[in-house]
């Protein structure tokens, strides 16, 4: 739940992420709105399903609570 960290976390790692700006402006909109904790359901690759993990897309599914 800190942007700031999520950003600097991205560029530590030299991450490639679709959509950070969204992302920091859903953790800042529920900060706002009192959520105080995020939690990982499901996080998975376009590897798992085509068999190819060369390369891939990563999904995440997170809950806001």
């Amino acid at each position: 739940m800190d942007s700031n960290l999520f950003y600097d976390t991205i560029r530590r790692n030299g991450a490639s992420i679709c959509g950070p700006g969204p992302i920091a402006v859903v953790i800042e909109i529920c900060k706002k709105l009192g959520t105080n904790k995020g939690q990982l359901l499901k996080y998975a690759t376009s590897g798992d399903v085509s068999g190819m993990n060369d390369q891939v897309v990563g999904y995440a599914s997170i809950i806001f609570q």
